[in-house]
């Protein structure tokens, strides 16, 4: 995996925009959805704050955050987005939601409180979500779907399932689907049906590439990415990069 730069990517509907402000493999990912009335971070990488500068999202606008997920690409720059915000003085409330169970996630946050306990200007509330639980944040629901989702490490195989969730964000009938890392699992085909927008994890090049295992358990190949994505009216393939071990 080289280091080269993420083109950044995005999609406009008429009520919803998606930026992927970056994606890749084990190095990191933030997806960035808004409406008119606000914005909700998913997932929170390493170099968040060097993201959102470059893609030059509005961080006042940012209503929520919700994890898919606790490896270390997916809530890495936590701290430094917490720290961020207590910095330049914010406000208003940050609810954060993840998978129940997603330790690394909760971890984080509660060390930040307490690094910070009397001086953190706003009030941060972490949430362990349930399976088919819908939340609203800044009038877009917001459901997730669990899917199939283990760890896995290059001397190790394949590691435990952990909690794993994918989300589907509605507003005014218009519909982003954005599944997290996951390997083929029928959840997923139903987190994917019918929305406007899929944004998909395509870790390996190829099916050929991966050992059906790892298909199943671990993460999509891109050709499997593009099959699934057909059940939506559009797609974009991120989190690309990573070759089977």
């Amino acid at each position: 995996m080289d280091n080269e730069r993420v083109e950044m990517q995005t999609w406009q509907g008429k009520y919803l925009n998606a930026n992927i402000l970056f994606s890749r493999a084990g190095m990191t990912q933030h997806i960035w959805v808004e409406n008119e009335n606000g914005a909700i971070l998913f997932d929170v990488g390493d170099g968040i704050l060097r993201d959102i500068k470059a893609n030059k999202v509005d961080l006042d606008r940012l209503r929520g955050i919700f994890i898919t997920h606790g490896h270390f690409d997916h809530v890495g720059g936590i701290h430094s987005l917490l720290g961020f915000m207590r910095m330049i003085g914010r406000k208003e409330e940050l609810p954060i939601f993840a998978p129940e169970g997603c330790i690394e996630l909760f971890s984080i946050v509660e060390n930040f409180i307490k690094c910070y306990p009397d001086t953190i200007p706003f009030e941060i509330s972490a949430r362990g979500i349930r399976p088919k639980q819908v939340f609203e944040i800044a009038g877009m629901n917001i459901e997730d779907f669990p899917v199939v989702h283990c760890g896995s490490v290059k001397e190790g195989g394949i590691l435990n399932r952990l909690p794993a969730v994918g989300y589907r964000i509605s507003y005014e009938g218009e519909t982003i689907a954005i599944s997290g890392d996951t390997g083929l699992c029928a959840s997923l085909e139903k987190l994917i049906s019918g929305a406007d927008l899929a944004i998909i994890e395509a870790t390996y090049e190829s099916s050929d590439e991966a050992r059906e295992e790892y298909l199943k358990k671990v993460h999509l190949s891109e050709d499997i990415a593009r099959e699934i994505g057909g059940l939506a009216k559009d797609f974009i393939l991120v989190h690309k990069g990573k070759r089977s071990y």
